[in-house]
């Protein structure tokens, strides 16, 4: 009841001083015209006087109400720079832990299939042999997992929040544009924000995904030293076994150092 009453009450009240300015200045017209005719009588030069203070206070009061919107909408302009410049800092730090995601992904993405290829040209060179086994654990230990380097389609769709109505004052509208780009500076930070996070966790799961593929070709690897002794069958066949593990190893080690 009362949001309904008192915008109308204000419109009333603002229509009503715009009537008595009007009635005003159309007697101070009058009483110009007969001052500039010199018929201006004592009563009548009191009244213009009057009018007169009260047309300078009108304008002062203007004057000031217009230095307080503009200073607030100094503030506003002000505010939504400086979000604005602090959206595009965080842009960038987001852009730059990306990109290090990235590049460890790639690294170990390598990696994964160096060790791929390598065991299928041991499984090629020896198909009955050590290097068969081998390569076949090796593959099963990449295989395990073989969706987590699958690139996964981001998306954010976001709705933007109505801007309030300013108060009524002579500069409404430029008060208001303000708020709708500040209110905007501060929407673009967080749904950046919340995309470069996306996309940072998920090439932090790429990545952890390829070196947990590694581990477990590492873990298939012999652990236990050559052989010096035994028949020369079994001795063969575990120098290959080694061999071959040695291969793994330095495609591995190559990986790491690049």
């Amino acid at each position: 009841m009362t949001t309904t009453t008192e915008p109308r009450r204000r419109h009333s009240r603002t229509r009503g001083r715009d009537h008595e300015r009007r009635d005003r200045r159309a007697a101070l017209d009058v009483l110009l015209a007969r001052a500039e005719r010199g018929v201006l009588s004592r009563a009548e030069a009191v009244v213009l006087r009057q009018y007169v203070t009260e047309e300078m206070r009108t304008a002062d009061d203007s004057r000031k109400a217009n230095a307080g919107t503009t200073r607030a909408l100094d503030r506003h302009r002000a505010a939504a720079d400086a979000a604005i410049v602090e959206a595009e800092r965080s842009a960038k730090g987001w852009e730059d832990t990306a990109r290090t995601y990235a590049a460890n992904m790639d690294s170990a993405r390598a990696a994964v299939d160096r060790v791929r290829t390598l065991a299928r040209r041991m499984r090629a060179g020896s198909p009955q042999g050590a290097a068969a086994i081998y390569a076949e654990r090796i593959e099963q230990a990449l295989d395990d997992d073989r969706d987590a380097l699958a690139p996964e389609a981001t998306a954010i769709h976001a709705a933007f929040a109505a801007v309030a109505e300013s108060p009524e004052a002579r500069l409404a509208e430029q008060q208001r544009d303000h708020d709708i780009a500040l209110a905007t500076a501060e929407h673009r930070t967080r749904r950046l924000g919340a995309t470069m996070q996306r996309t940072v966790d998920h090439y932090r799961e790429q990545a952890k995904a390829a070196e947990q593929r590694l581990a477990a070709v590492r873990a298939v690897l012999p652990t236990e030293p050559r052989p010096r002794l035994g028949l020369p069958n079994d001795l063969a066949y575990a120098n290959g076994t080694h061999d071959l593990a040695d291969a793994v190893r330095d495609a591995l080690d190559t990986a790491g150092r690049s």
